[in-house]
C-alpha cells in the first residue's frame, strides 16, 4: 500500500482494492434488501514493483454478494468472472480454487497458531508461485520452523487436479479438525453449484491458493489464461464475511471478485482477440460552411445525441477543409455539412466518409439515414 501522512500527522494509504470501500457501506446501510448485490470499477494503487502485467496504477472491475452465507453466492461470483472472460473471447482459461479455512485449519494442526507466524506462513504461500518451492522453503526456515513442517506445508500445497479425481483423496488425507472440514465442505460445495452454472469443467481444486489479502475467511479462487501464464491472475476472489464487521454492528457473510483491466487487455493482446474494428469514439461529424450556420450545427448535434449517436462538431472555427480533415482523423463514419442553401431547403449534405460519397438528405430524415449507415 502506498502510505503517506497529511497535514494533521494521520497516516492515509491510497485505495487498493473496491472491496473495502465496498463492505464499509454496505454494512451501514440496513435500508437494502438482502442479498445486496453491486459493482463498481475504478483506478487502484499497489506499492510494487513495475513490471509485466504487475502495475503500480491499474485499472480494476469488480462485484460483491453481501448477505448469502451458502456457497451458491461464492458459485455465482466465480461465473460472473468466467462469463466476462468469455464474452471477450478468452475461452483457455482455468479457475483454481482452495479455502482459507482448509488452509489454516492444517497449518494449526501443525502447531502454527494464529497470529504473525500464521501470517508470515500465508503470505510465503501465497506467493509460492511466483519465487519456487525451494526460495518458499527457504523463508519458512528462516521463518522457525522445522524441516519437517516446511515439508508438509510444501507438500500440502502441491495437493490438486481436477476436482472429481482429488476430492475424494483429499477429504481421506485432511486433517479431522473442524477448521479444516467446514473449508472443505464449502469448496465441495462450490464447485457443486458450478455445475449446473456450466463452469465446473473450467475449474481446479489448487491448495496453493491463499489470496494475500488478510481478510479472506473461506472459499477462495483465481483465475488463469491457459496461454498466458506470465501475465498472472486475471481475476481472483473470496469471501470475507468477517470484514463487516469492522466497519459496522453487524455480522454480515459477504464474497466477492475482482479483475484488472491492464492484465485482461495483455491477454487479448497476446491472442490476437481485439475486435477487427473497435467501436470508434465518434460517429458522426457536423461541420458547417461558415459562421453564419454554427448555430444550427450545434442544435444538429446536440439532436443527434438525444437519439443515441456520438457526435462531435468543430469548436474551433475552422474552414470548412480543415473541418473535414479532423473529422476523418477521428475516423467518423459520416460527415453532415450544413450551408445556408441547404438550410433555406430544408437539407443537409450527408457524406460517406469510407467512400467519399456525398448527396443531399431532408433534415427531417437524417436520423433514419445515419441509422440505416452505421448499424
Amino acid at each position: 500500500i502506498f502510505w503517506f501522512k497529511d497535514k494533521a500527522d494521520r497516516e492515509l494509504g491510497l485505495r487498493f482494492d473496491l472491496t473495502v470501500g465496498m463492505t464499509r457501506m454496505v454494512a451501514n446501510r440496513f435500508d437494502l434488501p438482502e442479498p445486496i448485490k453491486v459493482a463498481s470499477i475504478a483506478g487502484m494503487w499497489r506499492y510494487d514493483e513495475p513490471q509485466y502485467g504487475r502495475y503500480r496504477y491499474f485499472t480494476q472491475w469488480d462485484a460483491e454478494v453481501y448477505g448469502v452465507a451458502d456457497s451458491s453466492a461464492d458459485a455465482e461470483i466465480i461465473a460472473v468472472g468466467t462469463d466476462i472472460l468469455e464474452s471477450v473471447g478468452l475461452k483457455d482459461y482455468e479457475v483454481r480454487l482452495s479455502n482459507r479455512k482448509l488452509v489454516e485449519g492444517f497449518l494449526r494442526s501443525l502447531d502454527i497458531v494464529p497470529g504473525p507466524e500464521l501470517e508470515r506462513v500465508i503470505r510465503v504461500i501465497d506467493k509460492l508461485d511466483k519465487v519456487g518451492s525451494e526460495e518458499a522453503e527457504r523463508e519458512l526456515l528462516r521463518a522457525g520452523l522445522s524441516k519437517d513442517r516446511v515439508k508438509r506445508i510444501i507438500g500440502f500445497t502441491e495437493l490438486g487436479g481436477a476436482p472429481d479425481n482429488v476430492l475424494g483423496d483429499l477429504e481421506k488425507r485432511l486433517p479431522k479438525n473442524d477448521m479444516v472440514q467446514q473449508g472443505f465442505k464449502e469448496l465441495s460445495d462450490t464447485i457443486e453449484y458450478l455445475g449446473p452454472l456450466g463452469k465446473a469443467g473450467k475449474c481446479r481444486v489448487d491448495l496453493g491458493i491463499v489470496r494475500g489479502i488478510a481478510y479472506y475467511d473461506g472459499t477462495v479462487f483465481e483465475a488463469y489464461d491457459q496461454g498466458a501464464g506470465e501475465i498472472g491472475s486475471i481475476f481472483g476472489g473470496g469471501r470475507f464475511d468477517r470484514l463487516s464487521r469492522l466497519y459496522g454492528k453487524r455480522d454480515m457473510p459477504a464474497t466477492g471478485i475482482a479483475g484488472g483491466l491492464e492484465r485482461l487487455m495483455l491477454s487479448l493482446e497476446k491472442k490476437n482477440l481485439y475486435p477487427a474494428e473497435i467501436e470508434k469514439p465518434v460517429q458522426v461529424f457536423v461541420a458547417t460552411v461558415n459562421q453564419k450556420t454554427r448555430e444550427e450545427a450545434v442544435k444538429l448535434a446536440q439532436r443527434l445525441r438525444s437519439n443515441g449517436f456520438r457526435v462531435d462538431h468543430d469548436l474551433k472555427q475552422r474552414p470548412l477543409p480543415k473541418q473535414l480533415e479532423y473529422a476523418n482523423s477521428l475516423d467518423a463514419r459520416i460527415s453532415l455539412i450544413i450551408g445556408p442553401r441547404e438550410l433555406e431547403k430544408g437539407t443537409i449534405r450527408f457524406k460517406d466518409m469510407k467512400t467519399g460519397d456525398e448527396r443531399d438528405i431532408e433534415l427531417s430524415k437524417i436520423v433514419d439515414e445515419i441509422a440505416s449507415m452505421i448499424q
